[in-house]
């Protein structure tokens, strides 16, 4: 699977709140108006790659089962041992605290694979759907920096028996977004899903192939395989409406059976049971020769004997 990334520039906004009550007010009402003032677009890969801005908001992609490396962005020098991290997710009303004063938060259910790195910015390795959501990154009660992770997966619903000419495979790839976790339900999505080949051409409804959209947030691609699809790459990837590609996924199609029918392709004998087959008639003829002949002689000594006994 592969990773790309993206950004929009914006005028950075700031954003900050006095008290834990408040931060939740502010992330629902956030949460909403980021659809039309979102400031930039980040994917994280397997390399994190960094982007700033003083005090504003950061929309984050990264994959399922990932890594990604939060942000937290100040126009001067941070004392990490005052900064809190929040999390928030509006589709279960879910608000822990991951960070407070420092010191990760053995309470949280991500603990152990979070990490507080040296400039402040949140790491969270092994990235489950319930990831996805709203961090608040802020210092003595003041917002720094809201971070909102996506995260972007491909899941199939075919058997392997299906991978091979004449069967059908079903790639479904979804964003579980930051605000409703992959429903998308009654609000517009601030991106576009798409399926592409491997040399980027956006694929379309066709013969062999046909695409279906569940919701905003998730598009199936249903393609009857030919032979020529063994091996072939292709490409989920969500776009920002500003700024074209912001991450993407590759899924290769391996088949299970890489030979052709057999009435296509005779069945070709080893060399060894050829030379059996020649060579035992062969050897049944020597064996017979030699039969008759000692057959043959010991009827002729017989023969003998028997003239013989009638001479004397």
């Amino acid at each position: 699977m592969g990773a790309s990334s993206v950004l929009s520039h914006r005028k950075c906004s700031s954003s900050s709140r006095s008290s834990g009550r408040d931060e939740q007010s502010f992330f629902r009402t956030e949460t909403s108006d980021m659809m039309s003032s979102l400031i930039r677009f980040l994917l994280v890969g397997l390399l994190p790659t960094v982007v700033r801005c003083s005090r504003g908001a950061v929309l984050l992609y990264s994959r399922l089962g990932g890594d990604a490396l939060l942000p937290c962005y100040s126009p001067v020098p941070l004392d990490c041992s005052s900064i809190t991290w929040t999390f928030y997710q509006g589709g279960r009303v879910r608000f822990t605290e991951e960070v407070r004063e420092g010191r990760v938060s053995a309470v949280s259910d991500k603990s152990s694979r979070l990490t507080l790195a040296s400039n402040c910015s949140l790491a969270v390795r092994d990235l489950v759907v319930d990831d996805a959501g709203s961090y608040h990154c802020k210092t003595h009660q003041q917002s720094i920096t809201a971070v909102y992770l996506s995260l972007l997966a491909i899941t199939s619903s075919s058997t392997v028996t299906e991978l091979q000419p004449g069967g059908r495979i079903a790639l479904s790839c979804t964003v579980f977004t930051y605000y409703d976790t992959g429903l998308c339900a009654g609000r517009p999505a601030p991106f576009d899903l798409t399926w592409a080949s491997e040399d980027g051409v956006t694929l379309r409804n066709g013969t062999r192939q046909e695409l279906i959209f569940s919701t905003r947030c998730s598009l199936t691609l249903v393609t009857k395989l030919r032979r020529e699809d063994n091996n072939r790459k292709l490409r989920c990837q969500v776009s920002s409406q500003e700024n074209g590609t912001a991450a993407f996924l590759d899924f290769t199609s391996a088949f299970l059976f890489q030979t052709t029918p057999t009435a296509q392709n005779p069945v070709q004998l080893p060399i060894s049971r050829i030379v059996l087959c020649v060579a035992l008639p062969v050897m049944v003829l020597i064996v017979s020769f030699f039969t008759w002949r000692g057959d043959r002689k010991r009827a002729k000594a017989f023969a003998a004997g028997m003239e013989l006994q009638e001479m004397n």
